[in-house]
């Protein structure tokens, strides 16, 4: 018959065996992982890892609206999605886009991402156009910054196209998100802080957290999803609901923060003689009726306890921030935000875009951006830029309604 001494010694040799097998797992993937890390390229200390001269061929299982079936997404000697650089860089006109994954577009291969229309757009009105994505699933104002001074600076192109905000919207805490990127010591402020401060130091604490981030995206109604609008309930929300919303996702000190990084990398880049240009995040959802499916986009149920009108302002929290400090600061800002039309036609979900989409975002991206490069970089003009009456007919009657507007 067992006593409790023998009890209580058999638990703690039992406990042992576990502990010593986490750890002895949580090693080998962390070896497994240094050896062959099969997740996209992240910050990995105070530095972005890219895969160079990278090709994949993806096909889905079944065949989604607006987007093609079988897709090939290839990187250059950069780590982007693009051309490699010209041989004669700084002869060219050179821009970089840098954002998450609405610039990366994982759901169009490469040829039809927005960034390759926009090349293609901007090659009818300047010669030796050059354009490269540099977009990263996940990647907040913080990676940008890294990548910004780790990557685009070395390269140095005529002009860095930020589309930023969404990200942000999941972003935690200014000091400890920047823990990532700094290998230091071990930090306690919060429950994730500890996490944090791994990540610069180990492959399998950035994982961890990278699947956290990706839960808490899907949560938010943020993440890669496809959406079936016309299946999707309805969700009346409360004053308080909505206050109770914005205050998790946007209080006043993350937005501070958001504006503080948004002007680090203004300062960044102009200092390393880079012109920015912010574009401001769309989404599906938020107000008005969808042209498709006649579905109110404001009281539509986006996440568990939430609609459209939750995420989007949200979102557009965020957007103002970044109109703000682009008025403040004199740079140019292209409102894409407002200007694209909250349209199924154009969104693969709540946030994505499908091919119709990206193409329609080339041409709002051109319609600013093309007469200010004509101003700023005027020997390379070949021909006048073209009006926007394009855009026009592949928007229709689906842009939404002005600010301000009952849904």
């Amino acid at each position: 018959m067992s006593t409790p001494l023998s009890r209580l010694r058999a638990f703690a040799a039992n406990l042992t065996v576990l502990l010593i097998g986490i750890v002895t797992a949580a090693l080998l993937l962390e070896v497994a992982l240094r050896v062959h890390n099969p997740f996209q390229a992240r910050i990995k200390g105070d530095r972005i890892v890219l895969t160079a001269n990278a090709r994949g061929h993806y096909r889905y299982a079944a065949t989604l609206p607006g987007l093609d079936r079988e897709i090939t997404i290839s990187s250059n000697a950069l780590g982007f999605r693009g051309p490699n650089p010209p041989a004669r860089f700084a002869e060219h006109l050179t821009l970089v886009a840098i954002g998450g994954s609405t610039t990366r577009c994982a759901l169009q291969p490469d040829d039809k991402t927005w960034t390759a229309h926009l090349g293609r757009l901007l090659g009818r009105s300047f010669r030796d156009v050059w354009i490269n994505n540099a977009g990263l699933d996940g990647h907040s104002t913080f990676g940008h910054r890294v990548l910004l001074e780790d990557c685009i600076v070395r390269l140095h192109p005529k002009v860095a196209l930020f589309l930023v905000g969404v990200n942000d919207v999941v972003a935690g805490a200014n000091n400890e998100r920047d823990a990532e990127n700094i290998r230091g010591p071990l930090r306690l402020g919060s429950l994730k802080a500890p996490l944090r401060s791994l990540c610069a130091h180990s492959e399998a604490a950035a994982m961890i957290l990278d699947l956290y981030r990706s839960a808490v995206a899907q949560w938010g109604g943020l993440g890669y999803h496809p959406v079936d609008l016309a299946a999707l309930g309805e969700y009346q929300a409360t004053p308080e609901q909505e206050r109770a919303h914005r205050e998790a996702f946007a209080g006043p000190d993350r937005l501070a923060d958001y504006a503080e990084r948004l002007e680090r990398l203004i300062e960044d880049a102009r200092a390393a003689a880079i012109e920015p240009v912010f574009v401001t995040q769309p989404l599906l959802v938020g107000r008005g009726m969808d042209d498709v499916t006649g579905r109110n986009l404001a009281t539509i149920a986006v996440v568990r306890h939430g609609n459209g009108k939750m995420l989007w302002g949200v979102l557009e929290a965020y957007n103002d921030v970044t109109r703000r400090v682009c008025r403040e600061n004199g740079v140019l800002l292209i409102d894409l935000a407002r200007d694209m039309p909250k349209s199924s036609r154009y969104f693969a979900d709540f946030m994505h875009f499908n091919n119709d989409g990206t193409a329609l975002v080339a041409e709002w991206i051109d319609r600013s951006l093309c007469p200010h490069l004509a101003r700023r970089y005027p020997t390379y003009v070949t021909d006048p830029c073209p009006g926007s009456a394009l855009l026009h007919d592949r928007a229709g009657d689906a842009r939404r309604p002005p600010d301000g507007a009952e849904p």
